[in-house]
């Protein structure tokens, strides 16, 4: 059963005001909701992304780092996307289907080379003349 958002960053803050005391900063805060969402909508973060550093990205554009009009993330279309891409619009989100796709595209195939240009290849080829012929 997949939780709302605002569910979700409710819960995070209240395990981790059990935890300290002190208020936390609005980085850790993001990125415990970031980590909460993904938890309890049982997703993946993107290999390629960082929590802390997507929680500052989220900061400093004052929403979703991604799609203007998104105010907040995880934004309130983050599960739709999933369902329908398989990933949230910023990629932030997975589902376990993408990370498999992502990870079959990531690894070479044993036995096929990976297409590579050659250095020099072409080096030895003449530009055509320009002189009036």
């Amino acid at each position: 059963m997949s939780r709302g958002i605002g569910e979700c960053y409710n819960k995070a803050m209240e395990e981790k005001a059990a935890e300290v005391q002190d208020q936390l900063p609005g980085r850790d805060s993001i990125a415990l909701a970031i980590a909460c969402f993904a938890r309890d909508n049982n997703l993946k973060i993107h290999p390629g992304q960082e929590v802390q550093k997507w929680a500052e990205l989220v900061i400093k554009k004052g929403g979703c780092p991604c799609v203007p009009g998104r105010y907040q993330c995880p934004c309130e279309f983050a599960l739709g996307d999933i369902e329908e891409l398989g990933r949230c619009r910023c990629g932030l989100f997975c589902n376990d289907d993408y990370i498999k796709e992502y990870n079959r595209l990531a690894t070479p195939e044993k036995g096929k080379k990976k297409w590579s240009r050659k250095p020099g290849r072409n080096s030895s080829r003449k530009l055509p003349s320009t002189a009036s012929q």
